[in-house]
């Protein structure tokens, strides 16, 4: 293979077919580095095989050896159970097997002794092991087990295989040392290579505490790399900014009165000073790109408003992009209204239209009938031609990240000429972070709530008390309210058995809410099926949404008045005051409830605190970073919704001004280093940067 990991699509990987592909895709998995980049979630300990005599404890799991002294099957059809008795000289193991097929049996039965892993339980005293894990004699050994983030169609033994087939293929000419030693030398010379190869398969002499929390050696060898292609990304971008010619736009002080006249309420002053300092930008010649950060609630949408209006009243168009269809849609909606006193038309481009309505909207652009453009990431196909397009406003930046945002200026560009560019966020970020993270862009703070919103009540409870919940669930679901329920896992999970997992959810709420409407929305679900049962809930279809916290950045839905958040003390303080923004949209009165385990830290209990007692996002942002200790740290990482593969704003802030430096004297003294950077980490945005 001679093309470099970052170019190499994931088919190219042994065993990997079209199914595999789609699959993976799921996952956000296109190439071999992407396989690479695909860490594990936790670690099992394989390493040593334990007598069946020494098996004693209830839950435990186990690496057990021998020979099969017998076989049994109980049941029939589809309810019958396979049984192994496996027996290694101190006594035997049970070994069930579910819902198995013939040559299943065949391939097990044929081996002389078996090797397996598993959850050890009791059955009159008796060991026994259900639906275990076969292994070779060769997969015990001196390296623990990684655990691994899965999607539908692929299990953890093939991911297994998959990551390790990617392994093999890499070496130092595909997969080269891009960042000068002498920058590295707090790492031990470990190579990029080395720090894959340790990640996936640590020996069981390292730390799983650091593997876990990403403080080992080899996880800041791979965190510093991003993080300095991340700031080499900045400084291109800046240097897009100083070269291309923006358009200046005339302020319309007369059309804003107007808007602001037809408004059923007053803008805050926060929301007038920001959009001052944007028509401030749009006015001069310099492509604007401001980041406006705005809490949850604090009206970004109308800021927003305000400055696509300044774009329309000189005669232009301005584009709005959400990150999913139903934000853009819930924008259309608000928009529309908002722009109707004036008779300014919007156009909304979805991927649920259909080619009549999708034409129509294309010719609204095209012709410039519509002033302003609501969609995803779609409203910059090939296919849609602006007419005089002068302001993209990017919405939730946070989900957006340094690729798109390079490939995005560069498809925007007509005639030499880029239009000015604002991003929103409602993630709070801490402003010495705000300064690092967006070194390329001026921030605005909107810091103050419109009046008249109810505070959601926020409030502790132990898991073991969680079904005192269900009466009042009950009682207001009945009434047409509507539940929000957070998990942290998708599915049960071997290393984190005291977190709950939306199945599990799902089935002990309908046992003990009958009659109720129960969903489910998690990031292994397609993106269509997850919009759909958005849809569904904030049509009142559904009673109690189960979720990941891929409802984090979400849709209105005016009567949740509850959400509820398993495993709180798992989540940080900033993406927990996130999830609490999910209710709290309506003028019922709200709460949310966090469900905590009996084993929580104190700094855990410190961060619930500050939950329970402030509302205010940048406040908490600022005592998350101060408090939040790496063992408190979520040892599942989530996926697809960060800037950041490796890194993590919060966690790594004491290595944003070295690969800040880094970046700084590759640019300086290494530049034909750059590219290849910013290739492997920004493929598509190292691309626009040179367009």
């Amino acid at each position: 293979m001679n093309s470099l990991i970052s170019q190499e699509p994931v088919s190219s990987v042994s065993g990997i077919g079209p199914r595999a592909v789609s699959a993976l895709k799921r996952l956000n998995i296109g190439t071999v580095w992407d396989l690479l980049m695909h860490f594990p979630t936790g670690y099992q300990d394989r390493s040593h095989i334990t007598p069946v005599s020494a098996l004693n404890k209830d839950g435990e799991y186990a690496v057990v050896r021998g020979n099969i002294a017998r076989t049994s099957v109980n049941g029939t059809g589809n309810n019958s159970i396979f049984n192994i008795f496996l027996t290694d000289g101190t006594g035997t193991l049970r070994i069930s097997i579910f819902h198995f097929k013939p040559f299943q049996i065949q391939q097990i039965t044929q081996e002389e002794d078996l090797c397996v892993y598993g959850k050890i339980s009791f059955y009159n005293g008796q060991p026994q092991m259900a639906n275990p894990e076969f292994l070779s004699a060769a997969a015990v050994g001196n390296t623990f087990t990684p655990l691994y983030g899965l999607t539908h169609g692929i299990k953890m033994p093939v991911m297994r295989k998959f990551v390790d087939a990617a392994l093999k293929m890499a070496n130092s000419d595909n997969l080269p040392e891009l960042i000068p030693a002498e920058y590295l030398t707090e790492y031990s010379g470990r190579s990029l290579l080395e720090s894959f190869l340790t990640i996936h398969h640590p020996a069981t002499s390292e730390s799983l505490a650091r593997l876990s929390d990403f403080s080992a050696p080899c996880c800041k060898r791979i965190i510093i790399e991003e993080l300095t292609a991340h700031q080499l990304s900045l400084i291109r971008l800046r240097e897009m900014n100083s070269q291309n010619n923006g358009f200046a736009l005339k302020p319309v002080p007369e059309l804003l009165k107007r808007f602001i006249a037809a408004l059923p309420f007053q803008p805050t002053n926060a929301q007038k000073r920001v959009t001052k300092e944007i028509i401030q930008d749009l006015m001069s010649d310099i492509p604007m790109n401001r980041l406006v950060q705005g809490d949850v609630g604090s009206g970004k949408t109308l800021v927003a408003a305000m400055a696509a209006l300044t774009a329309v009243g000189n005669g232009c168009q301005a584009a709005i992009m959400a990150p999913t269809e139903i934000l853009a849609e819930q924008h259309a909606e608000k928009i529309a209204k908002l722009f109707a006193p004036l008779n300014i038309k919007t156009a909304t481009l979805l991927g649920k239209y259909k080619a009549a309505r999708r034409k129509e909207e294309l010719r609204l652009i095209e012709s410039g009938e519509a002033g302003i453009i609501i969609g995803t990431h779609a409203i910059f196909q090939e296919s849609v031609h602006y007419a005089n397009l002068k302001l993209i406003i990017i919405d939730e930046q946070h989900r957006f990240g340094v690729d798109q945002r390079l490939r995005l200026r560069s498809k925007a560009e007509k005639d030499g000429k880029t239009p000015h560019m604002l991003a929103m966020t409602a993630t709070p970020i801490p402003r010495t972070l705000a300064q690092t993270m967006y070194a390329d862009m001026k921030v605005s703070v909107i810091d103050e709530l419109p009046p008249g919103r109810t505070p959601i009540k926020t409030f502790m409870l132990s898991i073991d008390n969680k079904h005192k919940l269900i009466p009042k669930i009950m009682e207001n679901c009945r009434k047409h309210l509507q539940v929000y329920w957070v998990c942290c896992l998708v599915n049960e999970s071997d290393t984190l058995e005291e977190c709950q997992d939306t199945e599990n959810a799902r089935d002990y709420l309908q046992e003990n809410l009958p009659g109720l409407s129960i969903d489910i929305v998690h990031g292994q679900m397609k993106p269509s099926e997850k919009e759909e049962a958005m849809i569904r809930f904030k049509n009142g279809e559904t009673d109690i949404l189960v979720a990941t916290s891929v409802i984090e950045v979400g849709v209105d839905v005016p009567n949740a008045f509850l959400i509820v958040i398993e495993n709180a003390e798992r989540y940080g303080l900033a993406q927990l005051h996130q999830l609490r923004g999910r209710v709290g949209r309506g003028k019922i009165e709200s709460y949310c409830c966090l469900l905590c385990s009996g084993n929580i830290s104190p700094a855990g209990i410190e961060r619930m605190e500050v939950l329970k007692e402030s509302t205010d996002g940048f406040y908490i942002a600022e005592k998350d970073l101060e408090i939040r200790g790496p063992g408190d740290l979520m040892g599942t990482r989530q996926t697809g919704e960060m800037i950041f593969r490796a890194a993590n704003l919060f966690r790594d802030e004491p290595l944003l001004e070295q690969g800040a430096e880094i970046a700084a004297a590759i640019h300086s003294k290494h530049p034909e280093l750059e590219s290849s950077l910013l290739k492997r980490w920004y493929p598509d945005g190292e691309k626009a940067g040179k367009a």
